[in-house]
């Protein structure tokens, strides 16, 4: 009798010797937060800093440096300016202490500047052009000439300017083209009126190319100084073409919400790669194709109260969109790095769908543990054979990072992943390494996936209570703590392809594994 084997296996090799170039680290260039006034507060601080330190984030996208929270602009009875930089500053102060810069966002209008009375977010954000621009090229000139000041011009040339958020989004601008143009000239004078070596660019759009192709034109026949092309994206499309009404659970109705539509979202695997290259081709076609492109805002859903969001799947949907574009842009900024976030209102619950990357409590979701292993990369790309996978190596030893990217959504986002979904068995995964210098090294597997650094569903069999006591919190930090799967001593002496990974994988399941030298420790 002949037994038929049909034990799917997945393959990764990686060969040590052949280098193919510099790990780009595009995905922890920068990381967005909410606005300014929620930096202030200690929890979004303590987030903030964690995720620098595990993660290696460069850069912090946020809004709002000139909402009237912040109290920088007042005006007195005359329609002089007033300034205060009291709050600004213990937030720029607080970001350089721990060691990331500031992706610097002139958004939204102060109110003794507006022009009008439209608002977005719970908060109110001022969306309307100024009544003067005169007067708005001055706010910028003496903010930018404030950081100069406090942080010294050697420094403030290291950050980015950036002008506006989604004018091309009604619910962010209430002007035309042509005023966002005119917005971004005033701000770009006034930004390189403090020091030309500063950089200033835009324009920060939810999609629509022509915008940037009209910023680069205006630019160059004005000769506006434009240093680089920024925009969003999130890896999200309907699920329906036509929403069913009322089919939107657990999301709170109050006054102001979001002026668009909830809901009726899922998981694009095709997304990110698509506008990314849309923009690409509209710089490299234009008359500055050397302009760096920063995708300042990216997410797998641009929806609150989302569970995707806290789900195990997110870890593996954001290592595939990542990986499809590793190198072409200069920064891709996830949205956001903390649950502590009040666009639309104050967060309701635990893990209510945040839009962070840890929980309002401090637990870590399996979205960040695919930032905090692609920060564990070394500088150096490697040669892969297989899909699914990526490879670096460094002074100390070989990294590979591989994802099972399985997708079975057959609902829309909230109505799926508020769901526990046991992982399917997806095969047998095999790992190996050929062309490592002999020596002894310690091998070291991590794994995310579900009930692997999944705080969520622990959540969910806990009966999803709306608040944590501080024992539910320990124990669901357990359930994030990141320990290893395996760790061994492995010599390579007689300098053999090496086995590192011979395991049954489950769908969505994201492995980190670390071959390092024993004497580097």
């Amino acid at each position: 009798m002949v037994v038929c084997n049909m034990e799917k296996i997945r393959r990764i090799a990686v060969d040590a010797k052949k280098i193919t170039g510099k790990n780009s680290r595009t995905a922890l260039r920068c990381i967005s937060a909410a606005r300014a006034g929620l930096l202030l507060r200690s929890g979004h601080q303590k987030h903030l800093v964690q995720a620098v330190r595990e993660c290696g984030f460069e850069y912090l996208r946020f809004h709002g440096i000139f909402q009237d929270d912040m109290g920088v602009y007042r005006e007195d009875a005359e329609g002089r300016a007033v300034y205060s930089w009291q709050y600004l500053d213990e937030v720029y102060d607080f970001l350089l202490e721990n060691n990331i810069r500031p992706f610097v966002v002139f958004d939204f209008m102060p109110e003794a500047l507006a022009s009008g009375s439209t608002t977005v977010y719970w908060e109110r954000a001022n969306v309307t052009p100024p009544t003067s621009y005169e007067k708005w090229g001055d706010l910028i000139y003496e903010t930018v000439s404030h950081f100069t000041g406090r942080y010294g011009r050697e420094e403030v040339a290291g950050w980015y300017f950036e002008v506006w958020n989604e004018p091309d989004n009604p619910p962010f601008f209430t002007g035309t083209m042509e005023d966002y143009l005119r917005l971004y000239e005033v701000t770009a004078r006034a930004v390189k009126r403090v020091s030309e070596g500063y950089r200033v660019g835009g324009p920060a759009v939810a999609g629509d190319i022509s915008w940037i192709e009209r910023l680069i034109q205006h630019c160059t026949e004005r000769k506006v100084p434009l240093d680089f092309i920024s925009a969003h994206n999130y890896s999200a499309k309907s699920f329906r073409e036509e929403p069913e009404p009322g089919n939107i659970p657990g999301i709170p109705v109050w006054n102001p919400g979001p002026s668009w539509a909830l809901g009726n979202l899922c998981y694009d695997p095709s997304g990110l790669e698509q506008a990314v290259r849309a923009v690409k081709a509209a710089v490299e076609n234009s008359p500055r194709p050397e302009l760096e492109v920063h995708f300042t805002e990216w997410g797998l859903t641009y929806d609150y109260w989302d569970p995707l969001r806290d789900s195990y799947h997110a870890a593996s949907y954001l290592l595939s969109r990542l990986h499809t574009v590793e190198g072409m842009v200069n920064s891709i900024s996830y949205c956001e790095v903390s649950d502590v976030f009040e666009e639309d209102g104050p967060p309701t619950g635990a893990f209510h769908g945040g839009f962070g990357l840890i929980s309002l409590q401090g637990i870590r979701k399996p979205a960040y543990f695919a930032y905090r292993y692609l920060s564990q990369l070394g500088d150096k790309r490697l040669e892969v054979g297989g899909q699914d996978g990526t490879a670096c190596k460094d002074s100390q030893g070989i990294q590979i990072l591989t994802w099972n990217d399985i997708v079975r959504q057959d609902m829309e986002n909230k109505k799926y992943y508020c769901l526990e979904h046991p992982a399917r068995p997806a095969g047998r995964l095999q790992v190996t390494a050929a062309g490592v210098e002999p020596g002894q090294y310690l091998l070291q597997v991590y794994c995310t996936g579900c009930q692997k650094n999944d705080p969520y569903t622990m959540y969910m069999r806990m009966g999803r209570p709306n608040s944590l006591s501080k024992r539910q919190v320990e124990l669901l930090n357990m359930f994030a703590g990141d320990s290893p799967l395996q760790v061994k001593l492995l010599d390579t002496s007689e300098g053999d392809e090496c086995l590192l990974l011979d395991i049954m994988e489950n769908e969505n399941d994201v492995f980190l594994i670390k071959l390092t030298k024993l004497d580097s420790f």
